[in-house]
């Protein structure tokens, strides 16, 4: 392979293989496969935007990101409108992103997609200049986000317990959303923008989004109840969520959403402060990714 690949390695996002080891194992295959390529560890958060400008100045043809969805937003919000390829090894706790394009969990089969895999572009969302690719997301789902960042403790389960102590805690807000000349006043646990189908760990928001349609998926929750909660657990993971009477859901490229008051919202996961506004849209076709197969 005659491309110039540049390797961002997170060596301390997520689980398994932490540390010195993962930088290795990309050297090893990167000497392995003969690849005209060198890797990078990051050292300190926002390193890894600062590695793939890098990248790009350098003349690289393939930025490839190892870490979690963190990290992945780092690298591709440099990546989108570029035409250069990324490429994702994934090391989150939920990889939504990953699991939607088919891109293997395992790292030794992550990295022979990089070899194997097919470019191809997706659309890429905005909210408020921040880009996201997988969801993002304002109410409960934003709260959670904000407590799992403020642990030390990784992975699915430190995920779920933070999300029972916030689902304790949390109250719904008014929503004012406006979308293809639609106007949606509603009282919400969730207001989630998604490009891709799921949060992560097979937990679908919207099960029939898709990367490639140029429209982002928003899905509304009103307040559940414990009971209405256990039904959309259950329905989140058999893709069956638009089944809930609880449920309101759209499809635009563009999203205007007035909040009851200042707020903050999550893209990815990552954390950002708003005011009692977010303009959300798409960009249609701006990142071009490696992944094994045809693309939904």
């Amino acid at each position: 392979m005659d491309k110039k690949t540049i390797f961002i390695v997170n060596p301390i996002s997520g689980k398994g293989g932490k540390g010195p080891q993962r930088k290795r194992r990309v050297d090893d295959f990167i000497k392995a496969r003969g690849m005209n390529a060198v890797s990078f560890e990051t050292q300190y958060p926002g390193h890894a935007t600062e590695l793939s400008r890098q990248a790009l100045d350098d003349g690289a043809q393939r930025v490839v990101c190892m870490g979690g969805d963190g990290t992945i937003n780092e690298v591709a919000k440099v990546m989108v409108g570029s035409g250069v390829a990324f490429g994702l090894i994934p090391m989150g706790s939920g990889n939504g992103l990953a699991r939607h394009l088919g891109i293997p969990l395992k790292i030794d089969k992550a990295l022979e997609n990089i070899l194997s895999g097919n470019e191809r572009e997706i659309d890429t969302g905005e909210a408020n200049g921040h880009a996201f690719f997988n969801v993002m997301g304002i109410g409960l789902d934003a709260e959670i986000g904000k407590r799992f960042n403020d642990t030390h403790a990784r992975g699915f389960m430190s995920y779920l317990k933070e999300g029972f102590k916030a689902f304790r805690d949390y109250r719904s807000s008014d929503y004012s959303i406006q979308a293809n000349g639609t106007k949606l006043d509603l009282n919400a646990y969730i207001v989630a923008i998604a490009n891709s189908s799921q949060y992560g760990s097979n937990a679908y928001i919207a099960p029939n989004a898709s990367v490639r349609d140029g429209k982002l998926n928003l899905v509304a929750i009103r307040t559940p109840g414990l009971l209405g909660s256990l039904d959309l657990l259950w329905r989140i993971f058999t893709k069956a969520i638009y089944g809930s009477k609880k449920v309101e859901s759209l499809e635009s490229d563009s999203y205007h959403i007035q909040l009851q008051q200042p707020g903050f919202f999550h893209a990815d996961g990552e954390i950002f402060n708003c005011g009692d506004e977010i303009e959300i849209l798409v960009r249609s076709n701006s990142l071009r990714i490696i992944a094994p197969q045809p693309l939904s």
